[in-house]
């Protein structure tokens, strides 16, 4: 009984931490920039800017991805540099759920969703994540996207990118 329990314990946990993750975006030959980006990132980009559109993001959430686009930017050896390349993140889809409906509905209350695009130099990639779990919500979603973001950027200066 008690195994059956644990099993069915560490599935849920699994389950719960699946899809929220951030992972290393996928950037198409024909948006990776000119050849000599990669010397210009080298020397640093700026502190990324976000563009919501349309959207009602959150000043909070805002500084969330930011913060963790920098967290990463570090670890991946990217330089943040006053005057460096232009980072811009704009966003395309957004949805998030009250703090009520995620508590109280879970996964029935939909999911919380950022839908970015990243422009860097002449170079641009898609950044997406969800949380459709009781425990994450639109702030964890907010530093997944960050990381990825920052990822993408230390993609494309040709350094190691890890989590």
């Amino acid at each position: 009984m008690i195994s059956r329990s644990l099993a069915i314990s560490g599935a849920a946990v699994a389950l719960i931490l699946s899809g929220c993750a951030a992972t290393q975006p996928e950037i198409e030959a024909a948006h990776v920039g000119s050849p000599g980006l990669k010397t210009v990132l080298g020397a640093g980009v700026a502190e990324p800017t976000v563009d919501a559109g349309d959207h009602e993001v959150s000043s909070a959430v805002r500084a969330g991805l930011i913060e963790a686009f920098d967290r990463q930017a570090q670890k991946a050896g990217v330089k943040i540099v006053a005057g460096g390349v232009p980072v811009k993140i704009s966003v395309v889809e957004y949805s998030t759920r009250s703090n009520v409906a995620r508590v109280m509905l879970g996964v029935l209350a939909g999911r919380d969703h950022i839908k970015a695009t990243v422009n860097v130099g002449d170079a641009r990639f898609d950044v997406e994540d969800s949380a459709h779990s009781a425990i994450n919500g639109i702030d964890v979603v907010a530093e997944d996207v960050g990381i990825e973001a920052a990822n993408g950027v230390a993609k494309l200066a040709g350094l190691p990118v890890g989590q």
